[in-house]
């Protein structure tokens, strides 16, 4: 238990830095693209894009190789060097094609690292625990998300290259951990993939895995939709402040992140259908009334949608490993990161177009809707799940 706990441990930090990452340079993209490059901002726009784009391509493709290869240790240090190689190009970028080329690039590299850091947890941790293990992993990632931008825009500052160092000396951090702390999985030689094409057959074989990957897109969906749109709406309508919109952000990501470990255990008891039912139900209702809400009562309705997504990430990232077996995790867990990037991908643009058409109220009813429908689609293939125990025959995992 303690050893599995400190593995755990290892992955929540490298998860941290790898989300961390994610948004360190955002704040200052204004600087380092549009006016260091006398870019446009549809090709600043770009910059975000092309990397959801890379995560699309090659998310499965490298959590097949892991599996093909039955090692993951080896190109979790090569993604996350990668990265630092070319965060730093991108300071040496003399123009908007070469930067996007590199972004690209990295995108790919970068998918390597975090998704299989996501498929070890998996391997790591015992049948039982799974609910738990991906509780402390999605801390780590939503900490780093909430984490980077308010440091990455505080340390633009100093310089419009700071924030690209960072991530630079952040990445070869999380690499020096992986090489000095990271132990390779004993994996299975059983069932193992010949080929990106065999493992890509593995997941059309297992039709419930459609179940975790439809969550992983809307939990993303929503959060691009969210991260997008409400702040535009609480300067239009409120007239906040900077500082006001960040303290709206953290009511909601602060209780997302802390209840991640809690609501992950209570899924390895109860399994996790009532979770991603209930919880998702709940979620989107309030999601729908976001739009509608006076100033007073955003706060405490940022809180409750905060715990409320805290109850979908981890019953999700563990129905994962529920359904896959541990020499093909590689491959679904990157299925669950290419349907969860599509989905952040598509949040931001339909937030926008149906904000414009009909206001913000009518844009968080729509995608609302869109979650419900979605989670409609799922209770049938629900239906006889009741445990996350009833799938711990049907694996022959690692127990560690």
């Amino acid at each position: 238990m303690r050893e599995e706990r400190i593995k755990i441990g290892i992955l929540s930090l490298l998860a941290f830095l790898s989300m961390f990452n994610l948004t360190l340079i955002i704040p200052s993209l204004q600087e380092f693209i549009i006016e260091r490059l006398s870019a446009s901002p549809t090709e600043a726009s770009l910059f975000v894009t092309l990397e959801m784009v890379a995560y699309v391509i090659f998310g499965v493709v490298w959590g097949a190789i892991s599996d093909i290869r039955g090692k993951r240790k080896g190109l979790i240090v090569a993604g996350y060097a990668g990265s630092a190689v070319l965060y730093f190009s991108m300071t040496l970028a003399p123009d908007i094609t070469t930067l996007l080329i590199i972004r690209f690039t990295q995108g790919a590299i970068t998918i390597m690292s975090w998704s299989l850091v996501m498929t070890l947890a998996l391997d790591y941790t015992r049948s039982q625990h799974l609910g738990r293990g991906m509780g402390l992993v999605g801390m780590g990632f939503i900490f780093g998300i909430a984490a980077g931008a308010p440091i990455g825009g505080f340390i633009a500052e100093i310089g419009i290259f700071i924030p690209v160092y960072a991530a630079s000396l952040t990445f070869l951090l999380a690499a020096a951990i992986s090489v000095f702390w990271l132990e390779e999985p004993k994996l299975p030689s059983i069932h193992r993939p010949y080929s990106i094409k065999d493992a890509v057959r593995s997941l059309l074989r297992e039709k419930r895995i459609a179940i975790p990957y439809a969550f992983g897109f809307l939990e993303r969906y929503s959060a691009g939709y969210f991260v997008f749109l409400f702040p535009l709406m609480l300067d239009a309508k409120f007239d906040a402040s900077p500082a006001t919109r960040g303290l709206y952000l953290a009511a909601f990501l602060i209780p997302f992140a802390i209840l991640q470990y809690p609501f992950g255990r209570l899924s390895d008891r109860y399994g996790r259908t009532p979770f991603l039912i209930f919880g998702g139900i709940a979620y989107a209702l309030l999601f729908m009334s976001i739009g509608f809400l006076d100033e007073q009562i955003l706060v405490a309705i940022m809180i409750i949608c905060g715990l409320l997504a805290a109850m979908l990430f981890p019953a999700s990232l563990a129905l994962v490993g529920d359904l896959s077996s541990p020499s093909e995790r590689g491959t679904f867990m990157g299925g669950f990161n290419v349907l969860g990037s599509i989905g952040f991908a598509i949040g931001p643009l339909a937030s926008a177009i149906i904000s414009e058409v009909w206001g913000y109220g009518e844009s968080f009813a729509f995608g609302g809707i869109i979650i419900l429908l979605m989670i409609a689609i799922t209770i049938p293939m629900l239906k006889g799940i009741h445990r996350s125990s009833g799938f711990h025959s049907l694996n022959n995992r690692n127990e560690c």
